[in-house]
């Protein structure tokens, strides 16, 4: 064996010999003999005793090699070095044992191995775990590899052979493709007919000019192709890595055109933004316009995105501006009412937890149904409901006959009854979700802003995301029916007494046509102190808004409270405790954490408009409105909920803050 060939096998054993011999020449040099031919004895047992371990390493070696060998080669001839693939033999704890000539050349080049250093490839605790898997992905000097490993058979000992294969150009090449995939985006300006109603058309000029002047420049700037295809829309073509940019940036857009002035005036114009990502461009450009409608019916000023039939969504600070046109109000009340007198009969049902929104919208189209002279029931769980007070009331008017069950309305649907949902439209949200699953024939109302779920087989969809209430909605839709109902005093006040609720007594959410409705309900014989009636409380329920008004913490501009009151009025006690919760000097935003059931929690929030708490209730599979929203948690404590309550704040807050920084800059 050449010198050069029985080094690198024993690379200690030289090591060893040169140390020993060092210490018995010192020790001859200082004319100690005794002690150096000592020295020198013990350092050729030392060599004997090193070459040994290195030879029955050697052997191990050569053993692992004979079975690795044996497992793998097919033809006779063959060997393991001869394999066409970089690899390396380690122990368990990562260790390497050998190591063969293409792993040198082509991966280490010029440089060394030691023992240890597999961990440049892969920590030793994830050889284990990443043999359930049998491979992963390394960078080393500038290239890409996939290692596959595997455990070797018919070895005591815990030992991996790891393959290394360069798919560098591989993994450019998809790398390239899932950047450069196709983006398709819609934007659209909001509520244009509105803003130019109130300015003169060369202010309008002006305007539009400037915040098409805007969005060109910002979408140029991205390197997107962009096409005007309409007053105030356009349609864009990305690719995703330019999405991904945008994303970072929280698509800052938004807030330009928001807070875009115009002769020192801020305008309040906004602009909507749906985008989809896919792998054709006819399959993008559906689902983009699906995201615009969505992000147009939550009331716009926001981006929709739609990746994988996954939605997320950016923006959505500015207030709407309500539109002051009826027309829709017109064609959706005659359409209405057409369907209704092809029915057999007719069900109209609220959400879960019913309250006077949702229970005086449906009272309001019940006598308009009557009206046309066709059979129709409320169906509402009685025990769940927030609206007590307006049920008793209107019971005792006579319509002890007109409220339905759940389990009972199952029963009595048919293919031709036509069931309308009110002040909701997510069908697991409705106070009969089989119903709701069930009828064939369906009519929506409702002024939430848009869900993912929403219910997407109405034969109407009648949506205001920037209406007051549904009660609202119901009452304009009354008032432009063809056959002209009358409602009765009892039917007007339920109705006024849903605006009340979501106005909070006409402070909130409150335009023109919130007050018209109100006006008609009034000529319909409403009394407003009966209305105020509907929301007294026992001294019971006042005694406990107390209690959870007393125990809230003010952090910032937040108010949080928690009760573990496990009673039938807490859900409406903790909406109590989250309005009264905003009267505190300096709280924008409140939040009532409470149990809902033996094993749920539920969250009540309330803002006054600065906050945006259906984002906040969103991120908990809630939903709602910008200054009213709530959401439910399955198989969730209280404080658990309080503890994914805070995250959900303070993620709101660092976007808000990265916005914040944003503008600044």
């Amino acid at each position: 064996m050449r010198l050069k060939d029985f080094l690198k096998l024993h690379p200690m054993f030289p090591v060893v010999v040169l140390f020993s011999l060092a210490v018995s020449a010192t020790s001859f040099y200082l004319r100690e003999y005794t002690i150096a031919y000592i020295e020198l004895g013990l350092g050729v047992l030392l060599a004997v005793i090193v070459l040994l371990a290195e030879r029955k390493s050697f052997d191990e070696l050569k053993k692992t090699v004979e079975i690795l060998n044996s497992h793998i080669v097919s033809q006779e001839g063959d060997r393991v070095s001869s394999i066409p693939l970089p690899f390396v033999i380690c122990s368990g704890s990562g260790s390497i044992v050998w190591y063969n000539d293409l792993f040198e050349r082509e991966i280490l080049g010029d440089g060394e191995l030691s023992a240890k250093q597999i961990r440049k490839f892969v920590p030793a605790e994830k050889l284990g775990e990443n043999e359930k898997t049998g491979s992963f992905n390394i960078n080393y000097n500038g290239k890409r590899y996939t290692v596959y490993l595997g455990k070797l058979p018919e070895n005591t000992t815990d030992e991996y052979v790891l393959y290394f294969i360069d798919d560098t150009y591989y993994k450019d090449t998809a790398e390239k493709y899932h950047d450069t995939r196709p983006v398709v985006m819609t934007v659209l300006i909001d509520a244009l007919d509105e803003v130019s109603s109130m300015m003169t058309q060369n202010q309008f000029s002006t305007l539009l000019s400037d915040v098409e002047r805007m969005i060109n420049a910002w979408f140029t700037h991205y390197q997107c192709i962009l096409r005007k295809i309409g007053d105030g829309k356009y349609f864009i073509i990305a690719e995703y890595k330019v999405f991904e940019q945008m994303k970072a940036a929280d698509f800052d857009i938004l807030d330009a055109v928001r807070l875009h002035r115009l002769e020192d005036v801020a305008v309040g114009l906004t602009v909507s933004v749906g985008i989809a990502t896919g792998f054709d461009l006819s399959t993008c450009e559906a689902a983009a316009r699906k995201s615009l409608d969505m992000a147009k019916g939550r009331g716009g000023d926001q981006v929709v995105v739609n990746e994988n039939d996954t939605y997320e969504f950016f923006g959505g600070v500015a207030t709407g501006v309500e539109s002051r046109n009826q027309v829709q109000s017109r064609i959706v009340a005659g359409s209405i009412e057409e369907l209704m007198k092809h029915a057999s009969s007719v069900m109209i049902m609220g959400h879960k937890n019913s309250d006077l929104d949702a229970l005086g919208s449906a009272i309001g189209l019940s006598e308009a149904v009557r009206h046309l002279g066709l059979e129709v029931k409320i169906v509402i769980d009685e025990k769940n409901t927030m609206a007590k007070p307006l049920l008793t009331y209107y019971r005792e008017r006579g319509h002890e006959s007109l409220f339905l069950s759940p389990a009972k309305a199952i029963g009595e649907l048919e293919d031709d009854t036509l069931v309308v949902i009110t002040d909701v439209m997510r069908p697991g949200f409705a106070d009969s979700p089989e119903l709701a699953e069930q009828a064939k024939q369906k009519v929506v109302i409702d002024h939430h802003r848009m869900s993912i779920d929403h219910i997407s087989d109405s034969l109407i969809f009648y949506h205001e995301p920037n209406s007051s209430s549904a009660s609202e909605m119901v009452t304009e839709l009354i008032r432009y029916m063809p056959s002209k109902p009358k409602l009765s005093a009892a039917a007007a006040e339920a109705l006024l007494s849903g605006i009340y609720l979501d106005t909070k007594n006409f402070t909130l959410k409150t335009g023109v046509r919130t007050f018209e409705a109100a006006a008609y309900l009034k000529e319909c014989g409403a009394d407003t102190i009966t209305v105020r009636k509907l929301f007294a409380a026992t001294a019971e329920e006042n005694a406990m808004v107390s209690e959870i008004v007393n125990s809230a913490q003010i952090r910032g501009s937040f108010a949080f409270a928690k009760t573990n009151i496990h009673d039938p009025s807490a859900r409406l006690a903790a909406a109590k405790a989250a309005d009264d919760l905003l009267n505190i000097e300096d709280v924008d935003a409140s939040f009532v954490v409470f149990p809902a059931g033996d094993h749920d929690a539920a969250i009540s929030a309330r803002s006054y408009g600065r906050v945006n708490v259906q984002i906040i209730m969103e991120r908990l599979g809630g939903g709602g409105h910008q200054t009213m929203a709530a959401a439910q948690l399955k198989n969730t404590t209280t404080d658990q909920a309080l503890a994914l309550l805070d995250d959900a704040v303070a993620e709101f807050m660092r976007r808000n803050a990265s916005r914040n920084n944003k503008k600044e800059e």
